[in-house]
């Protein structure tokens, strides 16, 4: 098996890429956007990839886009509206079957990538604007998308509590927007944001699948060419690592009726180790045999569920826990004093077996789907380390002991959030 990624530059700053690997049946194409987080343009740039994925200038009318999709073998198209760091991240995508399983010899390749790069460079347009229904509905599922954040209340506390710790950086804005930025979307606003995403945005497109993808690389620089390259000027974008708080910042939101109280425990690191900081957050708290599940949710019942996760490119970890309101303060005591073990070294060489075991497994289901190799790969492209996931679980398999407590000891409380119930 070869999933090494093999990738090239065909137009400024925009690179073509691809993944072969013949264990799969099915290939996806990934067309993706890379711009700064901006509060002002979120809501807009997350509305472009929604209405990409609903038709083209070849097939506008929906419900044809739609049955055109299920003529190919029932082929899927996807957009996505996320933030990695300090960047929002775009992106549509078409799953599609391979050619070689066609019953009648179809080019399935060829016309799933032409249908897929028409809704990127040939949108369904009329007169400098999106088409205004579609546009219309499109404004509805994100409002409904940015509302839903509210009914999974986990969810709900740890995105507030990210918007606290990263205060005042792009990392802070939703990357899916506001529901009042929303609104005020006119369907010549979207359009002209498609332009600037063209344009200005960086600019990655990811072929997985068992497909050499010859056919997707020769129209993508079809595309590229005919559009005029002299005003495409890509804009930077980058992340920065959070800087620690000059003091622990402390909120408590209520919401009426909420019987579970929702912990989150903001922290901040200046390691460059990213394999050390990952296992140590698995043996801190990101496994089944984690302290903090043992002892926090086990031992001593403080909380319903208790985990940890690092955000590495903005160098944070948090730790989320469901607690009764009683007992806020004794699961926060408990939670850092289980900190301060790992930063003296107080775990056992099965404590790191296991966190390398949970990160090794997590690690192979990468190459489970053509979907989770391509987000993996985008992630490595987006840090500019990229490896295959086997040779990253080389990096994990290098990890000493030391090197986990060095990470562990540049961890730093910086931010402390509750949601907890109030009045109605």
């Amino acid at each position: 098996m070869d999933n090494r990624l093999k990738r090239e530059k065909i137009a400024d700053g925009a690179y073509f890429s691809a993944v072969t690997d013949p264990r799969f049946k099915f290939n996806q194409i990934t067309f993706s956007f890379f711009v700064p987080l901006d509060e002002e343009k979120a809501s807009l740039y997350a509305l472009v990839p929604r209405y990409l994925s609903t038709a083209n200038a070849e097939i506008p009318v929906a419900k044809d886009f739609i049955n055109y999709l299920a003529s190919l073998y029932n082929a899927k198209i996807d957009s996505e509206a996320w933030g990695i760091g300090d960047t929002q991240y775009l992106s549509v995508s078409l799953t599609f079957m391979d050619d070689s399983y066609a019953l009648h010899g179809e080019k399935i390749t060829e016309a799933a990538s032409k249908v897929l790069f028409d809704c990127i460079f040939h949108p369904n347009n009329y007169d400098k604007a999106f088409y205004a229904p579609d546009v219309e509905i499109n404004k509805r599922q994100q409002i409904e998308a940015i509302e839903a954040e509210l009914n999974d209340k986990r969810v709900y506390a740890a995105n507030q509590a990210k918007r606290l710790i990263c205060e005042g950086e792009p990392a802070a804005v939703n990357p899916q927007g506001t529901v009042e930025r929303t609104r005020e979307i006119t369907p010549e606003s979207v359009y002209n944001a498609h332009y600037d995403l063209l344009n200005t945005a960086g600019i990655e497109i990811i072929c997985v699948g068992c497909n050499d993808f010859s056919d997707a690389l020769r129209i993508a620089k079809e595309k590229f060419a005919a559009i005029k390259m002299e005003y495409r000027k890509p804009v930077p974008y980058s992340t920065a690592c959070s800087p620690l708080k000059s003091e622990v910042a402390e909120k408590t939101e209520k919401l009426p009726l909420l019987n579970q109280s929702k912990m989150v425990l903001g922290f901040k690191t200046d390691s460059k180790n990213r394999p050390a900081l990952t296992l140590m957050s698995n043996l801190y708290g990101g496994t089944l045999s984690s302290k903090l599940f043992l002892n926090v949710r086990e031992r001593l019942s403080l909380c319903y569920y208790c985990w940890s996760r690092v955000n590495r490119e903005k160098g944070l970890m948090t730790v989320s826990c469901g607690v009764e309101e009683a007992n806020i303060e004794k699961a926060k005591a408990e939670i850092l004093a289980q900190l301060e073990l790992v930063k003296s070294g107080d775990f056992t060489d099965d404590d790191l077996r296991n966190a390398l075991l949970y990160e090794q497994n997590d690690t192979k289901t990468m190459n489970d789907s053509p979907n989770s190799l391509a987000a993996w790969y985008i992630i490595r492209i987006y840090i500019g380390d990229i490896k295959s996931p086997e040779e990253a679980l080389a990096d994990f398999n290098a990890v000493t002991r030391e090197a986990l407590i060095e990470a562990a000891n540049s961890i730093n409380l910086d931010t402390f959030y509750v949601l907890s119930g109030g009045d109605e």
